[in-house]
């Protein structure tokens, strides 16, 4: 199989767990089989080999220009990936709507990076996809960084509905205080900016995993993401 097509099957397979399996009425029947612990260590285990699949079949897929390496939007890109580490390390480590699966909207209060985006984490991870899709050029960097700016931006959406559905008015109540979009309630006044409530400890963990990717990227990916 030509690495590009098995790229392409690699991001259909990541995608399709999300959507198809975790996302779908046929994760209420495989969790009715194996239950909630079992199904979850299984679907992780799942995403992980459709990851390192997907990276495999990245590095030996023939590189085939589109717009190329976007060397002027280097420093956007940049700009991009230090707010990536900030939402995906202190999203995922503070309380986020995950907890959902056991708990109730009226367990998380729209606070600290909340305020912001109510899914800080998978945001994250669509800006991660996004700051790359940005500057590689070529079908490969397509394939595989748009499929994690896709599921970074619209997954949630998907995991929104099936909340809506469970919660119904909590749900839309918790909604309301928030947005799925960086920075939207704020900047149309159903929430404010609250810098304070972001945990310090966290934020500095996530500037220095940054400034640590930035300063090894060159020799641990091959590529210098500042030249």
């Amino acid at each position: 199989m030509l690495p590009l097509n098995s790229l392409a099957l690699a991001c259909v397979l990541f995608l399709g767990l999300h959507w198809l399996v975790a996302g779908s009425p046929l994760r209420g029947v495989i969790v009715a089989i194996t239950g909630e612990n079992i199904f979850r260590i299984l679907f992780s285990l799942a995403v992980l080999a459709s990851l390192i699949w997907m990276g495999w079949a990245y590095a030996h897929a023939p590189y085939t220009e589109t717009w190329g390496k976007a060397m002027v939007l280097k420093p956007v890109a940049s700009v991009l990936m230090a707010f990536a580490f900030i939402f995906l390390i202190v999203g995922t480590f503070s309380k986020n709507i995950s907890i959902l699966n056991q708990n109730q909207p009226e367990d998380i209060s729209a606070q600290g990076l909340l305020r912001i985006t109510r899914n800080p984490g998978l945001i994250g991870f669509g800006l991660w996809g996004l700051a790359h899709f940005m500057v590689n050029g070529d079908w490969a960097g397509h394939l595989l960084f748009g499929t994690f700016l896709f599921q970074g931006f619209i997954g949630p959406l998907n995991m929104e509905r099936k909340y809506r559905k469970k919660f119904g008015s909590a749900w839309d109540a918790f909604a309301a205080q928030t947005s799925h979009m960086p920075f939207l309630a704020i900047l149309t006044g159903r929430n404010r900016l609250v810098l304070s409530e972001i945990s310090k400890p966290l934020l500095i963990a996530s500037l220095l995993a940054y400034a640590l990717v930035l300063y090894f990227h060159a020799a641990w990916f091959g590529v210098s993401p500042l030249s």
